[in-house]
């Protein structure tokens, strides 16, 4: 078994990451580092088997630990990803993979220095209705493809806590956005061309100083155009996804309910979701305009640990790449440097 130290204790740790590395057969979650003695007396009552600790320093001196996992602000993943696997461990940090560029190639650095396995829980990759989404594409039922929306639209303030501040990474663009370019990477590969985005700054200055309203566009190789909605302005919410192709569109509306179903104490079992939240409307070969019904797919948020632990137990190739996630840094890096200069920025 691979023995697994969890950085944090906060609702990721806690309700995401320490659910679904116990549930992975190759994995054991051995230890919790908290600073904060409530949070380390709850990790201690929902796993009593577990060692902690409250401080990152006394976790890596621990040699039984195999594995750390880091459910930490953005801004801490970088240097104590670095400090991790220079102390021996593999790494897996939370997504965002680090702040920028330069970090994610440091932390690549560190992880052949030391020859050990780094990647980031990018769950995102298997919400249902990106899974779902990927079949019909997969399928050519729509032909052609021209554009994809990707929305994340709610209506209310600004997070709380770190992630309303800069300087700790916070912000929609690093905390959804890295999920969304990193499922447009999935579908087209590392081929962005150019980025253009428009970041609003419409929260009060004593509440938060990142963007409330992210408009992003992404221009592949391949001449798809795809868009990416942010923000908290939205009474209505736009759909989750919208495809436009040459032979047809389509909607799903919601976002994939693996997250609050965790949320509600729910582990380990397939979560449904209605296929009254997916639309898909085809012209046929007969000229004819069709609704197709569409059969989602399951989610599965808990194969990432498990390819995980087969990487490590078994030898099994790593599912995300952290060649993968230094691409959508890349692609994040662009999206703040257009909406600062207020110009396309071209990447290839």
């Amino acid at each position: 078994m691979v023995r697994v130290g969890l950085v944090g204790y906060g609702l990721g740790g806690k309700v995401f990451h320490a659910q679904l590395i116990q549930m992975a057969p190759d994995l054991e979650l051995y230890a919790v580092c908290s600073r904060s003695l409530e949070k380390r007396q709850d990790a201690e009552a929902d796993f009593p088997q577990i060692v902690t600790y409250g401080t990152f320093d006394a976790l890596l001196e621990d040699d039984n630990i195999d594995l750390v996992v880091l459910a930490t602000p953005h801004d801490t993943h970088a240097p104590m990803a670095i400090q991790a696997m220079d102390a021996g461990k593999h790494l897996v940090t939370d997504k965002i993979m680090c702040l920028n560029e330069t970090e994610g190639r440091s932390m690549i650095e560190a992880s052949e220095r030391n020859q050990v396995l780094l990647s980031v829980y990018q769950n995102r990759r298997w919400d249902g209705d990106f899974l779902t989404l990927q079949q019909i594409l997969a399928e050519g039922i729509l032909g052609d493809i021209y554009t994809i929306e990707s929305n994340i639209t709610t209506y209310g303030g600004p997070h709380v806590g770190w992630r309303a501040w800069k300087k700790y990474g916070g912000g929609r663009v690093l905390d959804w956005g890295a999920h969304l370019v990193d499922q447009a990477l999935r579908l087209y590969g590392p081929t962005v061309e150019s980025v253009f985005a428009d970041l609003q700054y419409r929260y009060p200055k004593d509440k938060a100083d990142v963007e409330a309203l992210s408009l992003i566009h992404l221009r592949f190789a391949n001449g798809v155009r795809y868009f990416i909605e942010l923000g908290t302005a939205w009474m209505y919410a736009k759909p989750r996804y919208h495809v436009r192709g040459a032979l047809g569109s389509f909607r799903k509306y919601g976002i994939d309910p693996q997250e609050a179903a965790m949320k509600s104490g729910v582990f380990g079992v397939l979560v449904p979701e209605d296929p009254a939240r997916y639309q898909l409307r085809v012209n046929n070969d007969r000229g004819q305009t069709v609704e197709y019904p569409v059969s989602p797919l399951f989610g599965s948020y808990g194969t990432y640990y498990d390819n995980v632990g087969a990487a490590l137990a078994h030898g099994e190739e790593l599912l995300v790449k952290p060649e993968e996630c230094l691409e959508a840094i890349r692609v994040i890096d662009a999206i703040r440097r257009s909406a600062e200069r207020e110009e396309v920025v071209k990447l290839i």
